[in-house]
């Protein structure tokens, strides 16, 4: 194996909290959703996933004045396709999903939703 990438050298990521509809039901309903919107052009990954019926959503909705069930996630995209899919989540043709916050730390994207760090971080 060769040395370890230095962190200056790996690629840049920004991770954006969204909204996504009571309808999806579990991770693999909500991956399929993205994969069949135009979000599937990007390299897209999923971190934290909370349904709408979820007290964590629940939450989240309270504290952003949300009125809509609807339930939270934060995804991951590169640097370089990030300007591009908050553009695709802004736009009338995606209207599944909307952007709540963005960051180039997932820390405080999960501070800003009021989510919880996952066990066994």
């Amino acid at each position: 194996m060769g040395p370890k990438v230095s962190k200056a050298k790996r690629p840049k990521r920004r991770w954006i909290g969204i909204s996504f509809p009571s309808d999806v039901e579990s991770k693999q309903d909500l991956l399929r959703t993205i994969e069949s919107s135009v979000l599937s052009d990007y390299n897209i990954k999923l971190y934290d996933m909370h349904l709408a019926a979820s007290v964590v959503a629940k939450n989240t909705r309270q504290i952003l004045d949300i009125e809509d069930e609807v339930g939270v996630a934060i995804i991951c995209v590169l640097l370089s396709d990030y300007k591009d899919v908050r553009l695709c989540l802004a736009s009338d043709a995606l209207h599944e999903f909307t952007s709540i916050s963005s960051s180039g730390k997932i820390r405080l994207v999960r501070n800003r939703l009021g989510l919880p760090v996952p066990a066994g971080r």
